[in-house]
């Protein structure tokens, strides 16, 4: 299928707005609340660091999510398992808002987690049905404008209502943005799964299938380089409230105006690489992509060790961070689903695991290792990039292009 013609046009627009708002579950779930932490904190008389744990508990429900949804939409289709999943998102955002003890909150965050984890992979699944390699690449990137032109919003919202409510109003907003995503996708989406694998979900297929992704070194090379890539963002998420509004004193409202300046880069990012990566190459994308996050990740981590105490010290950085970040993304996506056919949910599935148990663990050390000062949040980011660059020049750009593969089991 070609986004040439005006029909094929019409439905690359349509497919790139709903996955793009499906893709969005997953940000909600974290944009939404940082602004709440202090708050939430002292709600249920935790510290800081205890409650920063809420996002470990989701981002570790993910990575247990990311392992299953893969088999299950190869198995079943994507739109079915779409629906249960964004179901299983309200009710969990509903159950923390009704939770008053930091258990609790952990407990629904998890199963959060779980949920949005459908997010991106049941849609990268859906596009690689239609699209491969700089296609895919295209398509991913417009869903990641999508996510971005969402998350303009979604930012000094979450700052402006922690300022003015209760906590337990951004959970009850992210029930209503998942109602609205399940009526979206129930009347305008479109099956993309042709041909259904009724072995996908027999234990030994789903094994056979996950040895066989696991075993591609094209997949390997992208998945770990997107798993660097992922961690410096799941570092600034867990840790950058507690620096801008609980050490440098900003009001959750101008945390929010702030933090939605981060989706403009992230929006300027994807529109590059949705503009140009068909002519350069997605490989050539990555590389652009990662020198700048490296070099926003120096200079975030350099003003940090000077104790430079200013918000914009942390903000212009991390922005810059973005529009590398925005266009590394849908490559290093595009390229762990471009060697496979027929498995090309479990490939979505294990990429998705290994960038949520990287996320969880990054999150689970900042939570420790909290010390008052942004050195912690701004090393992981640094640390990060850097291993992002090291797995480009080693293992991406001397590996060429895998060749498509198929699952060991037949389809039914």
């Amino acid at each position: 299928m070609s986004p040439d013609s005006d029909s094929d046009a019409r439905i690359f627009r349509r497919l790139a707005a709903l996955l793009g708002m499906l893709v969005m579950m997953g940000p909600m779930a974290t944009d939404m609340f940082l602004p709440a932490i202090p708050a939430l904190a002292r709600d249920i008389g935790a510290s800081v660091g205890e409650t920063e744990f809420a996002l470990t508990a989701l981002f570790s429900g993910m990575a247990a999510g990311h392992l299953f949804y893969g088999p299950l939409a190869d198995r079943f289709g994507r739109k079915p398992v779409i629906l249960v999943s964004v179901i299983l998102f309200v009710t969990a955002a509903l159950g923390v808002a009704a939770s008053s003890d930091l258990n609790t909150i952990l407990a629904w965050r998890f199963v959060q987690g779980i949920a949005a984890a459908s997010g991106r992979i049941l849609a990268n699944a859906a596009a690689r049905d239609i699209y491969d390699r700089e296609r895919l690449g295209r398509l991913l990137s417009f869903v990641m404008m999508v996510s971005a032109m969402v998350s303009l919003v979604t930012g000094p919202a979450a700052g402006l209502i922690a300022d003015h409510f209760a906590w337990q109003v951004l959970f009850l907003i992210m029930a209503g943005y998942g109602t609205l995503v399940f009526v979206l996708v129930f009347f305008l989406f479109s099956e993309t799964l042709t041909q259904k694998n009724s072995l996908a979900i027999r234990p030994m297929t789903v094994i056979q299938n996950y040895a066989t992704v696991g075993r591609n070194r094209v997949f390997l090379a992208y998945a770990v380089a997107g798993a660097f890539l992922i961690s410096g963002l799941a570092a600034y998420f867990n840790s950058s409230s507690g620096v801008l509004i609980g050490i440098y004193g900003l009001s959750p409202t101008l945390y929010g105006a702030l933090f939605s300046i981060l989706p403009v880069g992230f929006l300027s990012g994807s529109i590059l690489a949705a503009r140009y990566v068909e002519r350069t190459g997605m490989d050539a994308m990555i590389l652009i992509g990662a020198v700048i996050c490296l070099g926003a990740a120096v200079v975030i981590f350099a003003l940090a060790l000077a104790d430079l105490r200013h918000w914009l010290a942390v903000i212009a950085p991390m922005t810059i961070y973005m529009v590398g970040f925005a266009m590394v993304f849908p490559q290093i996506s595009a390229g762990t689903l471009t060697p496979f056919t027929t498995i090309a949910g479990s490939a979505s599935s294990l990429q998705g695991f290994m960038m949520s148990a990287v996320t969880a663990a990054t999150s689970a050390l900042l939570a420790i290792f909290a010390d008052g000062t942004a050195v912690p949040m701004t090393a992981a980011i640094a640390l990060g990039a850097l291993a992002l660059m090291l797995v480009y020049l080693f293992a991406i750009r001397p590996l060429g292009h895998g060749r498509p593969v198929r699952a060991g089991s037949k389809r039914a």
